[in-house]
């Protein structure tokens, strides 16, 4: 099951999880857009099953995007692609 991780750091920190890309992204620029965080990163994730926490339950695909303010709204850039070896 594919998800998407968002979280939205600074003065304050919020996390949440979503089903898709977008939701993410509008999720995690409200808090930027707000003032209460001053940068953003969406991170697709799959889930996996039988982990003992929370933590290990999401593991992250490196694919997504981050997002800071400016002044003409939220500026995403896409993550770095990891290298696969």
């Amino acid at each position: 099951m594919l998800l998407w991780l968002w979280q939205a750091s600074g003065p304050e920190n919020y996390t949440g999880v979503t089903d898709n890309d977008q939701t993410a992204r509008v999720a995690a620029g409200a808090v930027l857009i707000s003032g209460h965080a001053e940068m953003a990163t969406v991170e697709a994730a799959t889930l996996a099953l039988g982990v003992s926490s929370v933590e290990d339950a999401y593991q992250r695909a490196g694919v997504g995007w981050t997002g800071r303010r400016t002044d003409r709204g939220i500026n995403w850039v896409p993550l770095p692609v990891q290298d696969a070896s």
